[in-house]
């Protein structure tokens, strides 16, 4: 039979390898043969070909991280991220939200897109917590196109109240990050097409990780209230076989689409269902 997902081999960058989403990524990926660089603030427990140590609200170790890189990478899973000014018993700030999540994260994969080949793809976690993204599509394209890292910070702290103005809900920080990663990835994606280079993002929903008390907090105790009527969270194994979908040549035409990756939820909301 052809390996249809086509991994063998395959030089795969993971951000947040170390747990949740990027845990299952980093472990399904070794299943299927590929050589794991695998990039976190804490050193992963599965077996990989180098880890890396990254801060992603840091520029100046996102280049260090760049720098310990191949010089050619086949697919890059981008899954770090901070669920919010409450996370892993530490209290950020907004900027660091959208940092870590959003602007950090762009300035990686920018760093890395030059290593790609014409194949090359990239695959990023963005959130059913940023579907409303629409509603501020104009703010978080002038957002998109800002040009490297310090430039997209002076643009958050500039346009901030902006963006909370159109705004009503809970955790902003975080759906603020999201929503500005979908519109990024559908901009980006549009400019890689002519170089053959695929991104796209999934939106899971409720998913059991050990981020998912954070969420709570960060939501005033609505821990959960991104499921269907399936009836229980998703678990890290089901987003990763999403990315992995997404970044294998099942999906080689799949290009600037943001999979939801929620059992329907999102359906609630659009029709209005209980």
């Amino acid at each position: 039979m052809n390996d249809i997902l086509n991994y063998e081999g395959k030089i795969c960058v993971v951000t947040g390898a170390a747990s949740g989403m990027g845990k299952s990524t980093v472990a399904l990926l070794n299943g299927l043969g590929a050589r794991v660089y695998a990039l976190d603030i804490n050193e992963p427990s599965l077996p990989v070909e180098k880890y890396v140590r990254i801060n992603l609200g840091d520029k100046a170790s996102i280049d260090a991280a760049l720098a310990e890189l191949p010089e050619k990478i086949d697919r890059v899973f981008s899954c770090a991220g901070i669920a919010g000014t409450i996370y892993g018993g530490r209290t950020f700030s907004e900027l660091d939200v959208l940092t870590i999540n959003y602007i950090g994260t762009r300035y990686l994969v920018d760093g890395l897109i030059p290593r790609l080949p014409e194949d090359g793809s990239v695959a990023v976690i963005a959130s059913t917590g940023g579907m409303k993204w629409q509603l501020r599509q104009n703010l978080h394209l002038e957002f998109a196109k800002t040009d490297g890292f310090e430039a997209g910070q002076q643009w958050y702290k500039d346009h901030r109240d902006e963006l909370e103005a159109t705004f009503n809900g809970l955790n902003f920080a975080y759906m603020m990050s999201k929503e500005a990663l979908i519109v990024w990835m559908k901009h980006r994606a549009f400019a890689l097409s002519g170089e053959h280079i695929r991104l796209n993002s999934i939106s899971p929903a409720a998913t059991d990780t050990p981020m998912a008390e954070d969420f709570s907090k960060n939501a005033n105790g609505l821990r959960g209230s991104h499921v269907s009527n399936v009836g229980a969270a998703s678990t890290p194994d089901d987003q990763a076989k999403a990315l992995l979908f997404l970044n294998s040549d099942l999906a080689s035409y799949v290009s600037g689409q943001d999979l939801q990756v929620d059992y329907a939820f999102t359906v609630k909301g659009l029709h209005g269902l209980q």
